[in-house]
């Protein structure tokens, strides 16, 4: 039946719709993520930035444990299925990473936002996501519904937990979510679960510094001033992501440090630089 539900999608192919959907699938990838938390976080309000990336990373860990337990293959090769962007194919097949991460991205920004225009775009992206990955011929039906159930539950428990929590006790809880991932990261020895255990860890360690010694203001109202500090911002981060990938050695263990730093970098490093820039 999946098979079936597959190829019916596929036979509407054209080219118009090859690069529709592939632009589309990119909502759920780590650039999206990335532009999206960093213009909530620096510029428009750093607790729901926050919230929006715990519930990702959360998104993010447990869909590499969920991968690696089932570990499903995935329907390239199959007989009829078309397969493209095959290089965002990475680890198991169930649940749909980009769907996942689509549908706790963005529905932590509904969550967060609590207007229906806001909810019913939100739910458009992650449905967009979810088909745009069937047309694409890299997943199964079931992985991009299980993975939009996952992505919008992260996203919920995230909510109960910022909702119910101050603000120690929500570094707390960050930092013991990263203790229990750290067994299955050694574990299992799989790339993508080591990236984002990384993220988790440095963004674990960079919040409680970034409220004690830092506190940034929110970003000036002129778009002037918000453009420079999101551009600066990003610079930074890609200087620490892009050094650290030259310098470090290609062994696994040393992509959690990296990761790591990229975290720490956007979360701490930053907001400090914008203080000591009066920016």
């Amino acid at each position: 039946m999946e098979l079936s539900i597959l190829l019916a999608i596929q036979s509407v192919a054209n080219l118009f719709l090859d690069y529709l959907a592939i632009g589309i699938t990119m909502l759920g990838e780590p650039v999206a993520a990335v532009l999206a938390i960093t213009v909530v976080y620096w510029l428009l309000d750093k607790e729901t930035g926050e919230y929006m990336t715990f519930s990702l990373l959360l998104s993010v860990n447990a869909n590499g444990l969920v991968k690696n337990i089932c570990n499903l293959p995935r329907p390239i090769g199959q007989e009829g299925v078309r397969s493209l962007r095959v290089e965002t194919a990475t680890g198991a097949s169930f649940p749909s990473g980009h769907t996942q991460t689509a549908a706790a991205l963005f529905g932590s920004i509904a969550i967060r936002a609590r207007r229906a225009g806001i909810a019913f775009a939100a739910a458009l992206v992650v449905v967009l996501v979810a088909l745009s990955r069937l047309y694409l011929g890299v997943h199964w039906p079931k992985d991009v519904l299980v993975g939009a159930a996952l992505g919008l539950l992260c996203a919920w428990l995230v909510y109960l937990l910022f909702s119910n929590l101050n603000e120690s006790g929500r570094e707390r809880a960050c930092l013991v979510l990263a203790a229990a991932f750290l067994p299955l990261v050694l574990l299992w020895h799989d790339a993508d679960f080591v990236k984002g255990y990384g993220l988790l860890v440095g963004y674990a360690v960079a919040v409680p510094l970034e409220h004690r010694f830092v506190r940034f203001p929110p970003a000036k109202r002129t778009l002037r001033a918000r453009l420079r500090r999101e551009l600066f911002g990003l610079l930074v981060v890609a200087a620490v992501k892009l050094g650290l990938g030259f310098l470090l050695p290609d062994l696994l263990p040393l992509k959690a440090v990296e990761y790591g730093a990229v975290a720490f970098a956007a979360f701490y490093l930053c907001p400090l630089l914008f203080v000591k820039l009066r920016w």
